[in-house]
């Protein structure tokens, strides 16, 4: 095997992790592995499934800060934030433990005499879980927990960009009682390993997150009839209406475009201003802008790291350049941490103004700290850009008015609507999932949602009199 590493975003000449890269026979041997222990796994009772993940959540809350200090260094995300996000993978495991109790099925009335219906929910096989770097703990968790729990076994393919953390997820997993061929771990950046592992003829069902273009990658991979759940990309808007508490939505819409290097799915990549108060709010979203600084990971007043590849970054500058040749304007923009390594993937928040409306920044998902400004006549021009985009993940209105947000969350297509809230941040227990383009294969993550999914359901007749 070839060696797979992963430098610091922040300083770029530091190794954080080696691990083997697999090539496509490796990725075949973790799916036979992982189909030769289904059997084993899927007949032990909930409560040790349950227990084993209680083991696995228990292992991770004890190694919570070497692994936010692992996620810091290699991905570029604040400490603060990776410490979040362990939390949240921990309650990931802990949720899924309760969810192999949760497999339930249902009886029905007798249409003829003797004859009992009902159904049961049966795991799938073998679940192939395909996750990104921006969240390399936390998303992973929200594929890999509720798939072991309804008694699935799991090949676990993390991101390239951040394979320390998932390696040490599924040590965890084990550590806490996961048996090893139940979880396997598939590592590296080769094409035709991933075409290998999606495309085995013993995986049941595929689940992704990431780009449009891998997930288009994929579809070809995957054989016909294998179940798939794909999380794309989002192009996400948030609404400020004349009558908002702007102070307040100016901070909501700054967190939701800035917060993480605004390289969530979920970023706010233009925010829709009624034209009445578009000067004002500008001025404050501007304002909070040049007060954030980029930093290291461990800078505790860096309000966000770096970029998490040399690509993203140059990808985001490339954008920034295009579009103020365009004719936008900077309107507000933060500035870098002193001491910062002058190589690291750095990127500065940054509002814009008079973009063009045919310009890839207003057009297109940023997954960067770029924000547009953009004046709008009121809620119904804003419905109309929102629905009218294929991307359709997630929105967010900013209004004192009851009636109007009450229309908006009926009327605005997206498969989240926030209310006062940034776009951003997501429980562990509701349904994620986009419409549209945003997502594939009409299944959304989350709780009790996640069974339907990562089951099938087996109806049973049973004559009594036989």
């Amino acid at each position: 095997m070839t060696a797979l590493r992963s430098y610091n975003p922040a300083n770029p000449s530091e190794l954080v992790t080696e691990v083997p890269a697999a090539g496509p026979a490796d990725a075949a041997e973790a799916v036979r592995s992982a189909q030769s222990a289904f059997d084993g796994w899927s007949a032990a009772p909930a409560g040790k499934r349950a227990e084993a993940l209680h083991g696995a959540a228990a292992q991770l809350a004890a190694e919570s800060a070497e692994l936010a200090e692992l996620i810091s260094r290699e991905e570029g995300k604040l400490l603060g934030a990776a410490r979040t996000e362990v939390a949240k993978t921990v309650e990931q495991f802990r949720l899924a433990a309760q969810l192999a109790f949760l497999a339930e099925g249902s009886t029905y009335p007798a249409e003829s005499a003797g004859v009992s219906a009902w159904t049961l929910r049966v795991p799938l096989g073998v679940v192939v879980a395909i996750t990104p770097w921006n969240f390399p703990l936390s998303l992973a968790a929200r594929k890999i927990a509720p798939a072991l729990a309804a008694g699935n076994t799991v090949v676990f393919k993390p991101s390239p960009v951040t394979p320390g953390a998932g390696e040490r997820l599924a040590a965890a997993c084990h550590r806490g009682g996961v048996p090893e061929e139940a979880l396997r771990v598939v590592q590296g950046d080769d094409p035709e390993a991933m075409a290998a592992l999606a495309g085995a003829p013993e995986v049941r069902a595929v689940t992704f997150t990431g780009s449009d273009r891998t997930g288009a990658a994929l579809h070809r991979a995957v054989r016909p009839g294998v179940r798939v759940q794909f999380e794309l990309g989002g192009h996400n808007a948030a609404l400020v209406c004349a009558d908002a508490d702007l102070p307040r939505a100016a901070a909501e819409v700054a967190a939701g475009a800035f917060g993480l290097t605004g390289q969530v799915c979920t970023a706010t990549d233009r925010v829709l201003v009624d034209r009445a108060v578009a000067a004002e709010f500008t001025e404050l979203l501007a304002e909070l802008a040049a007060k954030l600084t980029a930093g290291r990971g461990d800078d505790s007043a860096a309000a966000m790291g770096p970029a998490a590849t040399a690509a993203q970054r140059d990808r985001i500058t490339a954008l920034l350049d295009s579009a103020t040749a365009a004719g936008a304007k900077i309107a507000g923009q933060g500035t870098l941490a002193p001491g910062t390594d002058p190589a690291g993937h750095w990127l500065l928040p940054t509002v814009l103004t008079d973009v063009p409306a045919d310009h890839p920044a207003i057009t297109g998902e940023i997954f960067g700290p770029l924000l547009s400004v953009v004046p709008i006549d009121g809620p119904d021009q804003a419905l109309a850009e929102i629905n009218a985009d294929d991307h359709r993940l997630v929105t967010a209105i900013h209004t004192r008015d009851l009636a109007t947000a009450g229309r908006f969350v009926r009327e605005a297509r997206c498969g989240l609507v926030k209310v006062n809230e940034r776009t951003t941040g997501n429980g562990v227990a509701p349904p994620f999932g986009g419409w549209g383009a945003s997502s594939s294969g009409a299944f959304p993550e989350g709780g009790r949602t996640a069974l339907d999914f990562l089951t099938d359901t087996k109806t049973v007749y049973c004559n009594v009199l036989a």
